[in-house]
């Protein structure tokens, strides 16, 4: 039998996103139920619709530079590839794409290490399989939640009014978040105790602070003080991300979109448009350009008609130009900011160690 989300269910699912899954009594009380149904639905949300939560860190102020990689390569190079881009061990995100050989990639860079990191890519050209290496610096990203605008309660079933939304881009007013706004500097204000409570809620967001304390060994009262004090009041925490498979049954893809826009007015106009839709996963600004990243997760059958919208964005002269590749997300994977690498309140970064890996794997090929 197909599953499917009911209106209650998006209700759960947009609730979890405005109120966070570390306050269930409060949501509960919002949706008229108790603490127990809720529990409940949400064990069912996991089950059926891969619901999982995972708090998103504002990487800017723990002096980490974002950096959106793509690499293209030769077929039949896909493992060794794959291993390549992971030998950087601040990798954040890496992905492979499906109907052309390309990969995806997303580091968390310290801050002042960039020139050495592009090095560390133009070593990666230099492989005889590797084709093209293109890099963008990013802000840090905004998480899209799920929402309801878009669900038919009534029918119990999602639209896709394209239509309306190119209108409400053209038209639309509102500020963008801090997230995509140019930082004027990447501060490092954590320390241990606080790069540690970043990398258990970024693994799961619903974990107890008591369990973060017990497992570093420190008082409850000592870990609530850098939570709230350093984590929060410091903004080294931009939120949490609710993730569902919330298209289950109409065969969705995910796609990783760049849009380049002529003038920031209309950057802004698209991405404020963006923030509320349920097509919408994770939004970045490329640094110091008028261009956004923007993941989407879509039914296939959508693909075209969303094309086919921003078709009319640049016919109207509000878009210049998108590109976008499709990811396979059974060939990604993601781990924590690299909280090994923080020692004595810095972040090390060990470039030869890198380079020399990279130097390796050529070796290796030309003795091959």
């Amino acid at each position: 039998m197909q599953k499917k989300l009911r209106t209650q269910d998006v209700e759960v699912l947009e609730g979890l996103a405005l109120y966070g899954p570390r306050n269930l009594s409060r949501l509960a009380t919002q949706l008229n139920m108790s603490t127990g149904t809720l529990r409940r639905k949400i064990r069912k949300l996991r089950s059926h619709f891969s619901l999982f939560f995972t708090g998103s860190i504002y990487h800017t102020n723990i002096g980490l530079r974002k950096v959106v990689v793509f690499v293209e390569f030769k077929l039949g190079y896909e493992e060794l590839l794959y291993q390549c881009l992971k030998s950087n061990d601040y990798w954040l995100y890496v992905s492979q794409c499906i109907g052309s050989p390309k990969y995806l990639a997303i580091y968390g860079i310290p801050a002042g290490r960039e020139k050495e990191f592009e090095e560390f890519l133009s070593e990666l050209k230099k492989l005889d399989f590797v084709c093209d290496v293109k890099f963008f610096w990013s802000t840090c990203f905004q998480n899209v939640n799920t929402t309801s605008i878009w669900f038919d309660k009534e029918r119990e079933e999602w639209v896709f009014p394209w239509g309306s939304w190119v209108k409400e881009v053209l038209n639309k007013k509102g500020e963008l978040p801090y997230t995509l706004k140019d930082p004027s500097a990447y501060l490092q204000m954590a320390d241990w105790i606080d790069i540690m409570i970043l990398k258990e809620l970024e693994k799961d967001y619903t974990i107890k602070l008591k369990d973060i304390a017990r497992k570093l060994g420190i008082s409850l009262q000592r870990l609530k003080y850098h939570f709230e004090n350093h984590v929060i009041k410091m903004k080294m925490l931009e939120g949490h991300q609710i993730v569902a498979k919330h298209y289950e049954g109409l065969s969705p893809d995910t796609y990783y979109f760049r849009f380049v826009f002529k003038n920031h007015e209309n950057f802004i106009k698209f991405a404020c448009s963006l923030l509320d839709k349920p097509f919408v996963r994770v939004m970045g600004k490329v640094y110091g350009k008028n261009q956004l990243f923007v993941q989407v997760y879509l039914p296939r059958r959508e693909l075209k008609n969303f094309t086919e919208a921003l078709s009319k964005l640049i016919k109207a002269g509000f878009l210049e130009t998108y590109e976008y590749v499709i990811q396979d997300l059974t060939k990604t994977e993601r781990q924590t900011i690299s909280y090994e690498f923080f020692k004595d309140n810095n972040w090390i970064y060990d470039h030869k160690k890198y380079m020399k890996k990279l130097c390796s794997i050529i070796k290796h090929l030309k003795k091959d």
